[in-house]
C-alpha cells in the first residue's frame, strides 16, 4: 500500500510555518518569533511536518523538502479555489449542478453580485469592462437588451472586435429585436456571429484590453444578471479561451 501523503488538516494547520521556510531555512527560535507562537508549538509542528516528510532539519535550521514545497503549492492552489468559490456562492446559485465550469475561473476573481437595492451592479460592471476592451470573444447564453446599444456603438464608432457564439434561439431573438444594430455592426467587418446547439448555461467571454486580458463569466436569473465574475489570472484566461475555441470550432457562422 502506498503512503497517502500528508493529511490536508496538517497542511492547513501548519501552512504558516511552511511558508516561513519556503525560501530560506530558519531556526526554531526565529520561527517562534516570526509566527508569534511558543517554542513548544514550533517544536511540535516541526516534529509533525518532519514525520510527514514536509520539512527537514540540518544544522539546527528547518527547511522545506521538495515534497513540502509541492504540497504547500498544491494546498495554496486548493485553498484559493475554495475561497473563490465561496466568494461567488450567490452568483453561481442559478447554475445547474452539471454546468461546464472550472475552479480555476474562481481563483482570485473579482465577483460582482446583484442585490435587492442594486440589481444592475453586474450589468454596469460588465459595461465598464467592455468600455475598455479592444476585442471580445466568447459564448453568450443570453444578451440583455440593455447591453446591445453599448456593443453596437463600441463596434461601429470605436473599433471593438466582437466574436460571439450563441444558442440558435438566442441568436434569433437578437436578430429579431436588434436587427438594425446588428446590421450596422456587421457592416464594419468587426462583428462575427456564430451559433451552436452545444453551448453553455451561462455567458463566458474573453476580453482583451490595453492593459490585460480577462476571463469573464455572466450568470443570469429571471430578472437579468445575477452576477459577474472576471479574472485576469493566465490560467483562468487560458481555460476560458479553450472553451470558446471548442464552441467556435463546432459553430456555424452567420453570413452578413
Amino acid at each position: 500500500m502506498t503512503d497517502a501523503g500528508p493529511p490536508l488538516e496538517l497542511l492547513a494547520q501548519r501552512a504558516e510555518l511552511l511558508r516561513a521556510v519556503r525560501d530560506d531555512p530558519s531556526r526554531k527560535p526565529e520561527l517562534a518569533d516570526e509566527l508569534a507562537v511558543s517554542r513548544s508549538t514550533v517544536d511540535r509542528a516541526v516534529r509533525q511536518l518532519e514525520a510527514s516528510g514536509l520539512v527537514t532539519r540540518a544544522g539546527g535550521s528547518v527547511s522545506l523538502t521538495l515534497k513540502g514545497r509541492l504540497a504547500l503549492d498544491s494546498y495554496e492552489t486548493f485553498a484559493a479555489h475554495l475561497a473563490g468559490l465561496n466568494a461567488a456562492d450567490a452568483a453561481i446559485e442559478p447554475l445547474p449542478n452539471d454546468a461546464r465550469v472550472a475552479p480555476v475561473l474562481f481563483r482570485d476573481a473579482t465577483v460582482v453580485e446583484a442585490t435587492a437595492v442594486a440589481p444592475q451592479r453586474p450589468t454596469e460592471a460588465y459595461r465598464s469592462l467592455v468600455a475598455d476592451a479592444t476585442h471580445v470573444r466568447g459564448y453568450a447564453s443570453r444578451l440583455l437588451d440593455s447591453t446591445v446599444p453599448t456593443l453596437r456603438d463600441r463596434i461601429v464608432d470605436e473599433g471593438l472586435e466582437l466574436d460571439l457564439v450563441f444558442d440558435p434561439d438566442v441568436l434569433d431573438a437578437v436578430l429579431g429585436g436588434h436587427g438594425d444594430a446588428v446590421a450596422d455592426a456587421l457592416d464594419t467587418g468587426r462583428l462575427t456571429l456564430r451559433q451552436t446547439d452545444d453551448g453553455l448555461v451561462y455567458s463566458l467571454m474573453v476580453l482583451d484590453t490595453p492593459t490585460s486580458t480577462y476571463a469573464c463569466a455572466l450568470f443570469y436569473d429571471d430578472s437579468g444578471h445575477a452576477g459577474l465574475l472576471y479574472n485576469d489570472d493566465p490560467d483562468a484566461v487560458e481555460w476560458a479561451d479553450g472553451v470558446y475555441e471548442s464552441l467556435r470550432e463546432d459553430a456555424d457562422t452567420l453570413s452578413p
